[in-house]
């Protein structure tokens, strides 16, 4: 697998390999079809560089900083654009950090965002298009620290969907230690145990959907 060099500090392609081999176990028991996905971000931050930009200006200008240039360095009209300069590049390089990302995002809109996506992926990966409509979606964004599952209408019917905050939790748990790979094969494993109880699997059964994991940006 091709993994994206922001995803290797949390998965490497023997850690994905596992998640995928959970996948096949799993569905040897049931009916079902598990489609794991993982985002670096659901939400925008375009907005994360310009705010700690005015915050960055703000102490500056708290702390004297151009009355220390004066005192120290002399006075010069190209200081100006030397501060800008530097004080854009250092929000530039704080900003790709996902915890700024995260604090700078109000979680409204960090819950909006990622329900938005995870039903972008579920519908984009034809989850919706199994046969006996038994298609199931486990979707994480890194950033926010957020997991999502969604599941088509035949495993709504019969499972309620506050099951699913378990799975959900074993998720997160995974992220917050910085084990995505166990948590996404507990998580797997416990939906493979859901499933097989109301959707065992069937003799003539085929593998619909493939047994891998996404990962996108």
């Amino acid at each position: 697998m091709d993994i994206p060099n922001w995803a290797k500090k949390h998965l490497t392609n023997e850690s994905a390999q596992r998640i995928e081999q959970a996948i096949k176990e799993a569905e040897t028991k049931t009916s079902g079809e598990i489609v794991p996905v993982i985002v670096r971000r659901s939400s925008t931050i375009g907005h994360v560089p310009l705010i700690l930009m005015s915050l960055f200006v703000a102490i500056y200008m708290l702390v004297d900083g151009p009355g220390w240039q004066y005192e120290n360095l002399g006075a010069h009209w190209a200081w100006y654009f030397v501060d800008t300069a530097a004080l854009l590049a250092l929000s530039t390089l704080v900003a790709r950090i996902p915890l700024f990302q995260r604090i700078l995002t109000s979680r409204d809109d960090q819950l909006a965002q990622v329900d938005m996506r995870a039903e972008l992926e579920y519908y984009g990966s034809n989850i919706s298009h199994t046969k006996d409509a038994t298609g199931m979606l486990l979707y994480v964004s890194l950033m926010e620290h957020r997991a999502i599952v969604l599941a088509d209408h035949s495993i709504d019917e019969r499972v309620d969907s506050e099951v699913w905050e378990e799975v959900c939790d074993l998720l997160v748990q995974g992220m917050k230690k910085g084990d995505i790979e166990r948590g996404f094969v507990a998580a797997i494993e416990r939906c493979g145990e859901i499933l097989a109880a109301e959707f065992p699997i069937d003799p003539g059964d085929t593998n619909e959907l493939y047994d891998t994991l996404t990962i996108k940006e």
